[in-house]
């Protein structure tokens, strides 16, 4: 994450401050050693920056927020607490001020722009270690929505393991009922071609989006 975009800039400073502090020199950058060693948490939202540079200077913001079981999006006033990032997908912690609570959201859901507001904050922040609880236990979901996949015939035990049924539909493929939790998408596309998603279609969409992704990277 620190190698894009705003963040590249603030890494490379701190590297070169750590190498004027003695930090020993290695024969390959020290940037080349971290890329290859470290996970890459990727950043494919345009909302993140905003917002990342929102909750570093504590000015509340206006986006439009799609709910995943709705079909349109509304306007959220939101004074932006932290980013956390969880199994792969960026969430914003922060005061829903039309709500009057402690709201999370999860960026990919954000449509537009997301709009700066003068003025304060109106609620107190909490604590870093409460804000992460809360986006962890809020981006399980529900765990009483089920999503329903086709998987090719012979493949996929994993999937068969935690799924509520298996409908053999006698054209080499099965159609399961699986558990839809956070994460769902990201395990899905794993499979490749041997898994399609029928519903619900922001699943469906989120899968598709990673595909793509996978095949522009290449």
């Amino acid at each position: 994450m620190w190698q894009q975009a705003r963040l590249a800039g603030a890494a490379s400073g701190a590297l070169q401050k750590l190498r004027a502090a003695g930090m020993p020199e290695a024969d390959e950058p020290y940037e080349d050693r971290a890329g290859a060693l470290e996970p890459r948490i990727p950043v494919r939202e345009a909302a993140f920056e905003p917002l990342m540079l929102a909750c570093r200077d504590r000015r509340p913001v206006v986006f439009d927020y799609r709910k995943s079981n709705s079909a349109r999006a509304e306007t959220r006033q939101v004074e932006p607490w932290t980013l956390e990032c969880w199994r792969g997908h960026w969430y914003l912690a922060g005061w829903d001020r039309d709500r009057g609570a402690g709201r999370v959201f999860r960026l990919s859901r954000i449509t537009g722009k997301v709009r700066s507001r003068a003025g304060r904050f109106t609620a107190p922040v909490p604590d870093v270690s409460t804000v992460r609880e809360t986006v962890e236990r809020w981006a399980g979901e529900s765990a009483t929505r089920t999503a329903r996949i086709r998987l090719r015939g012979g493949c996929g035990y994993p999937l068969r393991a935690r799924a509520l049924s298996v409908r053999d539909r006698g054209d080499g493929w099965d159609v399961l009922e699986i558990p839809y939790g956070h994460g769902l998408d990201a395990w899905l596309v794993e499979f490749g071609p041997d898994v399609v998603v029928e519903e619900p279609a922001d699943l469906r969409a989120d899968v598709v989006a990673r595909l793509r992704a996978v095949a522009e990277s290449r």
